[in-house]
């Protein structure tokens, strides 16, 4: 369900694009320094959307180095981090542990049980690095994906009861301080959570059908086409995503972001359409 929040770097300058991969190389890096070297595989573009958000709200300090990696042994590559890097990661960490036990209680996907079992220690370690505010997301994000769970072993037709379950918890990591700014923060992460969760489950109908797994637009009434439902809801939660970020004062790297929710998170779905 992670990683359609993306840019698209056909529509990015040169220097966006770099310092977008900056901050995604950064998190990979900042996963390493705080967890493992296999926590590097949980690393998704949606934590590098927050980073981004985040790091221009609060206008954080950026450290900015050159290094090379195990992906990049060769050339040195852009390595940005600040105090949102350490946030994020560990949001990261959470999620992937979560998600992980979630695709072996669904899908009996044994890889998933494994890979749970090995990021356990970095999963308890996010504890210990942010006591303070940790437990209480990790309590709301299991909550949130265990209520996704009971809809959809109800087999709930309700696209929006279930949407907003993810949409709840995108809010929740959306917030990183308790200030004025929450409110707007966890409708920004909502919208957004809604958008995702929509869109997987329209891009994986077909995968679902085959699988007899959950998808709400199979309950659909027949008479109402599934591509104009999805395209209408998912244009009318994106208009509400926008809509919100416009009450942010974002104005460092706001061509990165206007990137990926004008033009970066829309490419799935016009790739699938394309390819139909």
């Amino acid at each position: 369900m992670f990683g359609y929040v993306n840019i698209d770097k056909a529509e990015l300058k040169f220097r966006e694009y770099y310092k977008y991969k900056g901050y995604y190389c950064g998190l990979c890096m900042n996963l390493k320094k705080n967890y493992s070297q296999l926590s590097r595989l949980t690393l998704n573009y949606d934590m590098t959307f927050l980073i981004l958000i985040l790091s221009s709200l609060y206008e954080v300090e950026d450290k900015a180095v050159k290094k090379r990696c195990i992906v990049h042994p060769i050339k040195k590559q852009i390595i940005i981090e600040n105090e949102i890097t350490d946030y994020a990661s560990a949001m990261n960490i959470i999620l992937a542990y979560y998600n992980c036990k979630d695709n072996w209680i669904d899908e009996r996907d044994f890889k998933s049980l494994l890979f749970s079992k090995s990021i356990n220690g970095d999963y308890k370690k996010t504890v210990k690095l942010y006591n303070t505010n940790v437990p209480e997301k990790e309590k709301f994000i299991k909550s949130s994906l265990d209520n996704i769970v009971k809809l959809e072993k109800a087999n709930t037709r309700d696209i929006d009861a279930i949407s907003n379950e993810f949409g709840n918890l995108m809010g929740e990591l959306m917030v990183y301080r308790k200030d004025h700014w929450e409110k707007i923060l966890r409708k920004v992460g909502f919208f957004l959570g809604k958008y995702i969760y929509i869109l997987d489950a329209y891009l994986d109908i077909e995968k679902d059908k085959k699988n007899n797994s959950y998808n709400p637009f199979i309950y659909l009434d027949n008479k109402i086409s599934i591509d104009d439902y999805a395209n209408e809801i998912l244009m009318l939660n994106l208009s509400f995503l926008n809509e919100e970020l416009d009450k942010l004062p974002l104005i460092k790297d706001k061509g990165i972001i206007d990137n990926i929710i004008y033009s970066g998170i829309m490419n799935k779905l016009k790739k699938t359409k394309d390819e139909e």
